[in-house]
């Protein structure tokens, strides 16, 4: 044999378990000598769990795999014993139940205790059997206390240093806690691959008290639909910036615009007698130049103020809808800035409620 231990024989290693459920229970003497037996009358935990080993580590000996199954995970759901869990084990290999034979003998190695070198040394070769015929996932999560969701198969998140197996093939997997999800996530698993995979849930508020989760009006009121909470505030903000600014160089280029215009008119004072179109039959004569120049800086500025405060005026009322596009919160007044323009220059109007 070389050292190696055959599958069969591993049933001999747990006799230290039957005889451990045997002290915990009180057992009547008649059923400890002969556990195959069920107990005709109501039993403890213990002692039902130790019925379901021995018989299903019976039927294992007697090669009657699918019997010693049924007994076997009827145990664990009882009691999660290391003991029990490399049993079972041991019976998923032999069905070719891969994924569950490795969670269960990966379980046994994690929490076994003064367990011969042989015994563990049998378990970590059956478990690299196993492993190389799934994908052992390593996740992580920004929560504490998610459940993990596998093909739609809710189980709880492992434990600590403990990896998830997952079949081959394409596998959606997904954390959630309550109404929180991380979304699902797709991979293809590899036999016989390992892959990290993070799965973080957004950032929710506070519980309430009593451990009420806010309700819809309250989860929606930062953040119209479709829009990240996170986002709207950035957004009215550099809306009502970009607004401002438009204002403001409106403003600006109607007051650089009229002092133009009064520069122009200064240096037409010299033509008063002359005709309107003077400059424009003899451009180069006296302060015509000048005066061209300061004409059409006049109107120059004065489409710029135009546009300014038009971009500033739009931005302002797209901000101003965008703000008032989600739930709104009871608030004790308002004040809105909206732009006046006309040929003669610009202004800002506020309105206000209180």
């Amino acid at each position: 044999m070389g050292g190696s231990i055959k599958r069969t024989q591993r049933a001999v290693y747990f006799l230290p378990l039957v005889l451990g459920l045997a002290v915990q229970s009180a057992a009547r003497p008649a059923a400890a000598a002969d556990p195959a037996e069920p107990p005709e009358v109501s039993s403890s935990p213990a002692d039902v769990a130790r019925a379901h080993y021995v018989r299903g580590k019976d039927a294992a000996k007697a090669k009657q795999w699918q019997a010693a199954l049924d007994e076997l995970q009827a145990a664990w759901r009882i009691m999660q014993h290391f003991q029990i869990a490399g049993t079972l084990g041991w019976v998923e290999l032999e069905l070719g139940h891969h994924r569950d034979a490795a969670t269960h003998l990966s379980y046994f190695l994690r929490h076994a205790e003064d367990v011969a070198a042989d015994e563990m040394k049998a378990t970590s070769t059956m478990l690299s059997e196993a492993r190389a015929k799934v994908t052992e996932l390593s996740v992580q999560s920004n929560v504490a206390g998610v459940h993990l969701i596998v093909d739609g198969e809710d189980m709880p998140w492992p434990e600590a240093n403990a990896g998830v197996f997952v079949e081959p093939g394409r596998r959606t997997i997904e954390a959630r806690l309550g109404e929180r999800s991380s979304g699902p996530v797709v991979i293809h698993a590899k036999p016989g691959a390992s892959q990290l995979l993070r799965l973080d849930l957004p950032k929710g508020e506070a519980p309430r008290a009593g451990g009420l989760a806010p309700t819809e009006d309250e989860a929606g009121m930062d953040a119209p639909p479709g829009v990240p909470g996170s986002m709207r505030k950035p957004l009215l903000v550099a809306g009502s910036v970009t607004a401002g600014i438009g204002i403001v160089g409106g403003i600006v280029f109607t007051a650089l615009s009229q002092a133009r215009g009064r520069e122009a008119a200064a240096k037409a004072e010299p033509l008063a007698g002359a005709k309107d179109d003077y400059c424009t039959s003899n451009p180069g004569a006296g302060p015509c130049p000048d005066l061209i120049r300061l004409k059409a800086a006049q109107n120059q500025l004065g489409e710029a103020a135009l546009w300014s405060f038009v971009g500033g005026g739009v931005i302002a009322v797209g901000t101003l809808v965008y703000g008032l596009s989600g739930p709104k919160r009871e608030t004790t007044g308002s004040v809105y800035a909206l732009p006046a323009v006309s040929s003669q220059g610009g202004s800002l109007v506020v309105l206000g409620t209180f």
